[in-house]
């Protein structure tokens, strides 16, 4: 594996699971680089980026895996010039909020259209169960009927973005459209997928929404009312596909809490429901 020199590269960014860079000699390179204790994140979106692009899924043509000189492991992206996510899109043009949301909606609904071959990724129902599993604040009893419930859950062989939300879609002046930060890509209901959507835009704190996204609460539950009719049907009624997503989305909080490591007291009574039904 290369080793790259942070001397030769600019800081592009920052997130939970770490930093990005563009390459001075080379502006076409993205480089994105992980914390110690994230490193396995690392590598599984590495390896997922890699089974993505082969897909034939329009993302970030992924590189090199790559460590620093103090040993961090990096991945070298081709990188997207000139893009731009909804989230940010929306922040500067609000007045184009139903444009964005059904382009979003049309792209999503793109990925849900792909199989991709059995095997090749894992479902999401795994990766559910794997959170369930490692979760240190469950008790086994706790685990036992949390797993019974999701085995309850509808199967699919569906692409899955695995982290949806209109952060993690952007697009270029052409018209280009990609998906990035694809470490929990995987196969299964799109439900799945679309209660992060839902999650993002109508579940989240408003200063949440501010610092992540750079627009106010109101304007992403508009996103979400225009985003619903043009995924599901001008007929589909806001409230009833709120009401069948939030299961999904208590079980998304569950993973954050699982791999973040902290505990979320306020999904427990949801969680006792699940156990229950």
């Amino acid at each position: 594996m290369k080793t790259v020199n942070l001397k030769n590269y600019e800081p592009s960014g920052a997130g939970v699971l770490g930093e990005s860079f563009i390459s001075k000699s080379d502006p076409n390179i993205l480089l994105k680089l992980y914390s110690l204790e994230r490193e396995q994140m690392g590598l599984d979106e590495y390896d997922r980026a890699c089974k993505v692009f082969r897909l034939g899924v329009s993302c970030p043509a992924p590189g090199e895996l790559v460590r620093t000189e103090d040993g961090l492991l990096g991945i070298q992206f081709h990188r997207i010039i000139g893009k731009k996510s909804y989230a940010r899109a929306l922040s500067e043009h609000p007045e184009r909020l139903e444009e964005y949301a059904f382009r979003f909606a049309d792209e999503c609904k793109r990925l849900h259209s792909i199989r991709p071959e059995p095997g090749l990724f894992p479902t999401a129902k795994e990766q559910c169960l794997m959170h369930i599993r490692l979760d240190k604040f469950l008790s086994d009893d706790e685990k036992a009927g949390l797993e019974r419930y999701v085995s309850t859950l509808p199967d699919a062989d569906t692409a899955l973005h695995g982290d949806l939300h209109y952060g993690n879609i952007i697009f270029t002046d052409d018209g280009q459209q990609y998906f990035i930060d694809l470490g929990d890509f995987c196969t299964g209901s799109p439900l799945f997928d679309l209660a992060i959507v839902y999650r993002q835009t109508c579940r989240m704190p408003e200063d949440f929404i501010k610092e992540n996204y750079h627009i106010d609460a109101a304007t992403a539950r508009a996103f979400w009312h225009a985003f619903v009719p043009r995924y599901f049907g001008p007929d589909a009624s806001i409230e009833e596909v709120n009401a069948m997503l939030e299961p999904y989305n208590t079980l998304r909080s569950l993973a954050l809490e699982q791999s973040l490591g902290q505990y979320r007291p306020a999904i427990r009574p949801a969680l006792q429901k699940m156990m229950k039904s």
